[in-house]
């Protein structure tokens, strides 16, 4: 009992601390900028703060010094950008809150890879996208499409994708709006805004925007075999 106790109060104490942490580094955001997440960083002495829209910046843990830059790492020489690196984790752990049955996949029989691609069916390079889709999938890559109506919530595009998710077949429904076709049009519970508002938390702003699943996003049309080369080489 003495040892549950005690372990129980740990956990109180790491909670309180956590809270406190987070409640200070808000303290210090200008009005409206939301926090997506801190940790410890390589710089020492400073957390590494992800705020709205996927930008990084740095405060001391003493809650007196705020860095908002670019953080380079020479490793070996080579220089890394740390921003990149805590961008990329929290694109995969943005990405994981989102159930993979909201996204439209195109699988490949031989899947050995998933690029997961925010899409607006009105777009021209995804539309491209889509056309070489084949290529994709006999290359063992499988696509998740998530939606990003880039005009927003109040859009064409915004109510034609939520047609497509509430189609008994996504995958068809999708595939003639990009060909430019009508679709029924349809209203159900979907995922469309809870998409298009993780895509601006990760930083989306246009799209095709891929993601890599080791969190990496690239943002317009890349031809397939270009981008299938860098998914393969990694």
């Amino acid at each position: 009992m003495t040892r549950l106790i005690y372990f129980l109060v740990i956990c109180l104490i790491s909670d309180t601390n956590a809270n406190s942490v987070e409640e200070r580094i808000q303290e210090l955001l200008p009005p409206g900028i939301e926090l997506n997440s801190y940790q410890d960083s390589e710089l020492g002495d400073f957390y590494a703060v992800n705020v709205a829209n996927n930008q990084v910046l740095y405060i001391s843990k003493d809650f007196k010094y705020v860095f908002a830059g670019e953080l380079i790492k020479f490793e070996n020489v080579a220089p890394k950008s740390l921003n990149d690196i805590y961008k990329q984790k929290y694109v995969v752990e943005a990405l994981s809150r989102i159930n993979d049955n909201e996204a439209i996949k195109f699988i490949s029989n031989s899947e050995s890879e998933i690029i997961r691609v925010f899409t607006d069916v009105k777009c021209a390079y995804c539309r491209i996208f889509h056309s070489e889709i084949d290529s994709y999938l006999s290359q063992g890559i499988s696509i998740y499409y998530y939606a990003f109506p880039r005009d927003g919530t109040q859009s064409d595009s915004f109510d034609d994708m939520t047609s497509a998710w509430c189609n008994s077949n996504r995958k068809s429904a999708i595939t003639k709006l990009k060909l430019g076709e009508d679709i029924t049009k349809l209203n159900c519970d979907n995922p469309v805004q809870q998409h298009f508002n993780a895509g601006r938390l990760m930083g989306v702003s246009g799209t095709p925007t891929i993601i890599l699943e080791d969190g990496r996003m690239l943002t317009g049309y890349i031809p397939s075999e270009d981008l299938i080369k860098i998914i393969k080489n990694g």
